[in-house]
């Protein structure tokens, strides 16, 4: 319930600027959009952090010989030494954890937008899926009521004429298998049910007899027409890049919706426990609870039967989990090379009290690719999009960044070299 609230205030937090970009008809292409702008955006923050990295590790570079000095004075006194640091870090007006704080500010900003981003995408995956799931239940009503002749109350009508069908169907299914497993007799009662003859023509031409698979049918028809949202090689953007089926069976439905705490679930069961009323015992509240649920399974696997049977195949080929974990890397290597050179001197580096913020990004350029892969394999492809895309762009822009600061330190060098030079001219 808690995580349902989380991703709710989230995703009612995001879906406002994402949406600025719905003028792009397809979720993968507008999130990529969405994430060079968001990356645009805070680019100046992340200048002014890894500028200030730089400038504190360059600094300490300059300061090292006196670091030394210090050390080889002082080295038995190591209260004099911390002493003599301090002072030495006055008079060079250097603040060892200068660095430190822009890294923080910036790390907080990130976490901040990775953590509501990935429950506001969840929050809007599971509701588009439910919606989705909506759209087609509504398609599905509508085609048998068609069929049937229905104009009034036509969701209780469908389902009294379902709930009659599947009773035969069951009954059926349990006499032809009566030595097989439960989900065995369920899978045959469902193929009988999708063959089910509602309507059959006078002539008695079986190609003219109108089938619930044909009103499955028209379902897959809407879902492919109109529904349904692929991006290049994912079939379903709501879905992982993994090979989890395309469309989600109802197990899978209930997980990605969180469906047992949705509207739609909560409302049926308080209209059962109204209708059993305040003498049910716990024992008959949980039976009449257990038949509700599986009252709302059937119902899933009537309306979406072809479809599933049409996307059951991989939603993926893992190409964007192993791409998020591989340009994370790539991306954290540059920020590494961008925010410090390389010491030579190690005996310094050792023997001093300075922090180094690259020890920790060492550590962080193994950690985080396998923390997108744990994010990007259990989720929807839609946040895996934003992931990969958030680290191309940060590759590129911190290889934009090396590049500035390179180029601003050698004319800062030529300049100094310049202003040094004697004047022989008189």
């Amino acid at each position: 319930m808690l995580s349902t609230q989380i991703c709710g205030w989230t995703a009612d937090m995001w879906s406002p600027i994402i949406n600025l970009f719905n003028f792009i008809p397809n979720w993968g292409w507008m999130i990529i959009v969405f994430t060079i702008c968001l990356k645009l955006i805070l680019s100046p923050l992340d200048y002014w952090q890894k500028k200030v990295a730089r400038q504190t590790t360059r600094k300490q570079a300059l300061i090292q010989p006196e670091l030394l000095k210090l050390q080889k004075k002082f080295g038995n006194n190591r209260q004099m030494l911390n002493q003599k640091t301090m002072e030495l870090y006055k008079r060079e007006n250097f603040n060892m954890f200068g660095s430190c704080i822009s890294m923080l500010v910036n790390m907080v900003l990130t976490l901040f937008i990775f953590l509501t981003l990935f429950y506001g995408l969840m929050g809007m995956s599971q509701t588009q899926i439910l919606n989705q799931y909506t759209q087609l239940e509504d398609t599905y009503n509508q085609e048998f009521a068609s069929v049937m002749g229905y104009t009034e109350d036509i969701e209780n009508q469908v389902s009294a004429k379902e709930s009659d069908i599947w009773s035969e169907v069951y009954s059926q299914a349990q006499t032809e298998l009566s030595d097989k497993s439960e989900t065995e007799i369920y899978q045959k009662a469902l193929e009988l049910f999708s063959s089910y003859v509602l309507v059959g023509s006078e002539t008695e031409s079986v190609e003219d007899d109108i089938t619930i698979s044909d009103i499955q049918n028209k379902v897959l028809e809407k879902y492919n027409s109109e529904i349904k949202q692929s991006w290049l090689w994912v079939s379903n953007v709501w879905r992982p890049d993994t090979s989890s089926t395309a469309f989600p069976d109802y197990s899978s439905f209930v997980s990605a919706t969180d469906f047992y705490n949705s509207t739609t679930y909560q409302t049926a069961l308080k209209s059962l426990t109204d209708s059993l009323g305040s003498d049910a015992s716990s024992e008959q509240i949980s039976e009449e609870t257990t038949k509700l649920k599986e009252s709302f399974e059937n119902k899933y696997n009537f309306v979406t039967q072809s479809v599933q049977d049409n996307y059951s195949n991989w939603n993926g080929y893992f190409i964007l989990v192993i791409l998020s974990a591989v340009v994370t890397y790539f991306s954290l290597t540059i920020s590494q090379m961008q925010s410090s050179k390389k010491n030579k001197n190690k005996e310094v580096q050792q023997s001093t009290e300075i922090v180094n913020p690259n020890k920790a990004m060492k550590f962080m350029k193994f950690l985080l690719p396998a923390i997108m892969i744990i994010f990007t394999i259990g989720y929807s492809a839609l946040f895996a999009i934003y992931i990969v895309t958030n680290s191309i762009m940060s590759t590129i822009i911190s290889y934009i960044f090396l590049k500035i600061f390179e180029k601003q330190e050698k004319e800062q060098k030529i300049t100094i070299t310049t202003s040094n030079k004697p004047d022989y001219s008189r």
